[in-house]
């Protein structure tokens, strides 16, 4: 579990730095922790990833937990990344606000608009968004019937084991 979520962690701190220089010049500074801007665009971003009934699950405690994963040099990139989401968003589609302020089909139409983009480095912005909202499901059993998840199949279905034989043609 740690393990995964590092390495979602690490992949978006990679989505970070693939961001053209040219760009990274109009970003604020990175911050240690994720600030309220951070926090406002992680909330939206949680009601396009998860539709209906979002508003009831609480991530924030476990992306707090999930920059604990990182380097202390990396956690503000990680921190910084909703933010700079949210600025470069601005800067691409000027007729576009505060992503936190944009209707719910506007919200998850910008979130496609990055998925999909032709430029790389949106993509990878956007798919390390998308994998920072939905990385705290994985050990939050709370979450599971929220999503008609019905929990990992360890331990839950009996899988067969077969012996491991060496020497034989498989």
């Amino acid at each position: 579990m740690k393990l995964s979520r590092r390495a979602f962690a690490l992949g978006a701190v990679a989505a970070a730095a693939a961001i053209p220089r040219s760009l990274q010049a109009a970003l604020p500074p990175p911050e240690a922790s994720f600030g309220p801007a951070d926090l406002d665009v992680l909330d939206a971003l949680k009601g396009v990833v998860y539709g209906p009934g979002a508003e009831a699950l609480d991530i924030r405690p476990a992306l707090q937990e999930t920059l604990g994963f990182l380097d202390a040099d990396k956690q503000p990139v990680l921190a910084s990344l909703p933010s700079t989401f949210d600025k470069l968003s601005r800067v691409l589609v000027p007729t576009w606000g505060a992503y936190a302020g944009l209707a719910p089909e506007t919200q998850a139409a910008a979130l496609v608009d990055w998925l999909e983009s032709p430029l790389p480095f949106r993509r990878q912005v956007g798919q390390a968004l998308r994998q920072l909202v939905l990385a705290h499901c994985y050990g939050n059993e709370a979450t599971w019937a929220q999503l008609d998840y019905p929990g990992p199949w360890l331990g839950r279905v009996p899988l067969p084991a077969h012996p491991l034989r060496f020497g034989e043609p498989s």
